[in-house]
């Protein structure tokens, strides 16, 4: 294609295709490589490289970000069931003030809102690895599942304890 602009000719395409090399070396970008390109290399130079794509491409990060979400939202729902189920008969019988309760059920509640912090860890580490995950191909499926898991388990895990402190009281 030419320039409008006569005061500065730009080269023609043919022009330009002639500068492009006839068979690109195997690190150019795609954009140089032709079809049926790859038949006309011999197959010593490359021998020297290994197929990496098996090992890049492997699942067992989405995997992990998946367990790690499942996990996380399970301990989660968990804590909030034996929280929410305690909390308000603990309250009708000692009294409104958490201070009140017995000395067990404070060490009890302080044991399960750790733990839900150690949740909250494990759920942010699966959102990173699940977006990692799916971005590089790498689990793409589970990486997503765990992005959701991870996500929507917070929400069921405070609905629990709500609902369960509500229902109890």
């Amino acid at each position: 294609m030419t320039s409008t602009d006569f005061t500065y000719p730009q080269p023609t395409d043919d022009e330009l295709a002639a500068q492009q090399p006839r068979h690109p070396s195997p690190d150019a970008p795609l954009i140089y490589s032709s079809p049926g390109a790859a038949g006309r290399h011999s197959a010593a130079p490359h021998s020297h490289r290994t197929n990496s794509a098996d090992a890049t491409n492997s699942p067992a990060l989405g995997r992990t970000a998946m367990v790690l979400s499942l996990v996380a939202g399970v301990l989660s729902v968990v804590a909030s069931v034996i929280l929410g189920a305690t909390v308000g008969p603990s309250e009708a019988a000692s009294g409104y003030y958490f201070t009140d309760t017995p000395d067990w059920y404070q060490s009890l509640a302080a044991a399960l809102v750790g733990l839900q912090a150690l949740c909250t860890g494990l759920g942010v580490t699966a959102i990173i690895l699940g977006i990692v995950a799916a971005v590089t191909a790498r689990g793409r499926t589970f990486g997503i599942i765990a992005n959701s898991a991870a996500v929507v388990a917070p929400f069921v895990s405070f609905g629990t304890f709500i609902a369960l402190s509500f229902a109890f009281a």
